[in-house]
């Protein structure tokens, strides 16, 4: 017996649907309330932001190492200011004068172990010789994980490409 194209279409989207759908039942029933975690823990990680930015600033790796999670990773952008920043740093790590300005748009506290913070930043730095500073704007999508008890980044994604909505 053959099956027409839209009676095997059918055949196949009525079982996942049907399976997507108890999956977002049982999750959603399973799934803490981030509102349960977020007064506390987002302090917490509003004090992570701004050492992390002082530490960059200060070029202070021991700092950033001990603010990362041992299992941090990240994809930075690397669009064409990105590159020409990169040639500044020469065979430092940043070029003169780096900061880092971080403004989150959303935090989100999943649970005791796991948040997210999705927002823009600007990366910016003197070049020798140079009266003003160079602008860099980012978008990105960074993951924090508990370790030992303290929020630390996990995993970071970062784009050159402007949020929904562009810069603000």
């Amino acid at each position: 017996m053959a099956i027409g194209l839209s009676g095997l279409a059918a055949s196949i989207i009525r079982p996942v649907a049907f399976t997507i759908a108890a999956l977002v039942i049982t999750t959603g029933c399973a799934t803490p309330s981030p509102q349960l975690y977020e007064p506390a823990e987002t302090a917490e990680i509003d004090q992570l932001r701004e050492d992390f930015m002082a530490a960059m600033a200060a070029q202070d790796f021991a700092a950033l190492g001990a603010l990362s999670h041992p299992e941090f990773e990240q994809t930075v952008p690397g669009g064409p200011a990105h590159l020409e920043m990169l040639a500044a740093a020469g065979q430092a790590p940043f070029p003169p004068g780096y900061r880092l300005d971080i403004t989150p748009k959303e935090l989100v506290v999943i649970d005791e172990d796991w948040a997210y913070e999705y927002g823009t930043t600007i990366q910016s730095y003197l070049p020798e010789g140079a009266e003003a500073r160079i602008e860099i704007p980012n978008t990105y999508l960074l993951i924090l994980k508990k370790h030992e008890g303290e929020w630390k980044p996990y995993r970071e994604v970062a784009s050159a490409l402007p949020p929904p909505g562009g810069w603000e």
